[in-house]
C-alpha cells in the first residue's frame, strides 16, 4: 500500500502567518504549573518549572479563538501530526515520529505518557508559546530528571542553569524577551531588537530557546512579506533582501523556503 504524503502547508499561508503574528503578540504564556528536580551526573541537584499540555491549551485558546485559528493533533501511522490552521482555509503541518518500539509496546501506559509529552512539544513549537524553562540540555547529558507536582514543590532553583549564568538573565527576562520579539510587526524592528538583546547578552546567542523564537518569528513576518509579491521579480527582490537579514531563513525545507517554493510554483502555472 502506497504511503500517502502529508502536505506541509496549504498552497497560500499569508493569511494564516498574519494572524499568528497577531496571536503571538497578544497570547499569554502558559502558567508554569510543574516542577522538576535534576540530579547532575556530579551529585548536585536544581529545579526548573514547566506547564503542561492541559495549561498550554487553556493558556493559547482564548487568543487562537480570537485570531481564527485552531490546532487539530492526529496521529497516523507512526507520525503524530500537528495542524495549525486558519478560517480561511489555510493550514500548517508539523510531523513528529513516534518511538515504534514505544508505540508497539504491550503497556498503554507508556504509549499515552509518550504521545502526551510529544503533544505537548509539538503544540508549543507551532505556536511559537514557552513551556519550560530551560533545562541546559540535562536529559540529553544523561542527568537524571525527577519531574514532580509543581503546588507540592514551592523551592526555588537552587542553581541557575549554566546558560543563565552565563548570560546573567533569569528565566523571567529571558521570557520577556522573547514575548518582545514576538510583538514586533516588522523584520526590522525584530532584528534592531535582537542585535540589542545580543549585545547586551552575549552569551544569548547561543541560546536556543531565544534563536527559535527569532527563526520562527521572522519567518512569519518574510512570508507575510512573500504574500505581497506579484511575480517572479519581486520574489527575487525579496530572497535579496532576505540574504542579507537572515539566509538561513529561506534555505530549502524551511516554512519560508518551502513557501518561497510554493509561490513560485503558483506564479508559473
Amino acid at each position: 500500500m502506497e504511503e500517502k504524503i502529508i502536505p506541509m502547508q496549504s498552497a497560500t499561508i499569508g493569511k494564516l502567518t498574519e494572524a499568528l503574528s497577531k496571536f503571538q503578540g497578544s497570547v499569554q504564556q502558559p502558567k508554569l504549573n510543574k516542577s522538576v528536580t535534576v540530579k547532575t551526573n556530579g551529585g548536585g541537584s536544581y529545579k526548573f518549572q514547566y506547564a503542561d499540555l492541559a495549561a498550554c491549551v487553556a493558556a493559547a485558546a482564548p487568543a487562537l479563538q480570537a485570531n481564527g485559528l485552531a490546532v487539530i493533533q492526529t496521529i497516523q501511522g507512526q507520525l503524530l501530526v500537528t495542524t495549525l490552521s486558519h478560517t480561511s482555509g489555510e493550514f500548517i503541518n508539523s510531523q513528529m515520529p513516534l518511538n515504534s518500539q514505544t508505540l508497539f509496546s504491550t503497556s498503554f501506559q507508556s504509549i499515552g505518557s509518550m504521545i502526551t509529552y510529544l503533544k505537548r512539544y509539538a503544540y508549543c513549537a507551532i505556536l511559537g508559546l514557552v513551556a519550560d524553562d530551560d533545562d541546559d540540555a540535562n536529559a540529553a547529558c544523561g542527568n537524571q530528571v525527577e519531574y514532580t507536582d509543581g503546588k507540592q514543590s514551592a523551592a526555588k532553583p537552587a542553581a541557575r542553569s549554566s546558560a543563565y549564568a552565563k548570560s546573567g538573565v533569569t528565566g523571567a527576562q529571558l521570557k520577556g524577551f522573547m514575548s518582545d520579539m514576538n510583538a514586533k510587526q516588522s523584520i526590522d524592528e525584530l532584528m534592531a531588537l535582537w542585535s540589542t538583546i545580543v549585545n547586551d547578552h552575549p552569551a544569548l546567542k547561543e541560546n536556543g530557546q531565544l534563536v527559535n523564537t527569532l527563526f520562527q518569528k521572522s519567518s512569519c513576518l518574510g512570508i507575510a512579506e512573500l504574500e505581497l509579491c506579484r511575480n517572479t521579480d519581486d520574489i527575487e527582490m525579496l530572497i535579496q533582501r532576505w540574504n542579507d537579514i537572515w539566509p538561513a531563513t529561506i534555505a530549502e525545507n524551511t516554512p519560508f523556503g518551502n513557501a518561497i517554493a510554493n509561490k513560485r510554483n503558483t506564479l508559473a502555472a
